[in-house]
């Protein structure tokens, strides 16, 4: 499923706070981002979506804090392509399964 049917508000918020840190470069990748998986931990109200098929280094991951902004962690892979998206208070935000 792509991100923008799932999340459309979430989509649009990205766009604005990436272009804010200067990471404008992501845009169109979060525009055609395709959820493979996702991970909910409920005792942190953390929701992980996984937006790369082949399995990512962790080790080797940018995360872009948007914390402040929108409470949200963007990855991107050491070759700048978007991996994941980890959102925090994912239910009080979306009040949605993922």
């Amino acid at each position: 499923m792509k991100l923008a049917d799932l999340l459309p508000e979430l989509l649009a918020d990205l766009e604005s706070a990436l272009l804010n840190v200067g990471r404008g470069d992501l845009l169109a990748q979060i525009k055609e981002a395709t959820i493979a998986a996702s991970r909910y931990d409920d005792f942190s109200d953390t929701t992980y979506l996984q937006l790369s098929a082949e399995p990512v280094d962790m080790m080797h991951v940018e995360r872009i804090s948007l914390y402040d902004e929108l409470g949200v962690n963007v990855d991107s892979d050491d070759h700048g392509r978007l991996c994941g998206i980890e959102i925090l208070d994912s239910k009080r935000k979306y009040a949605r399964d993922f």
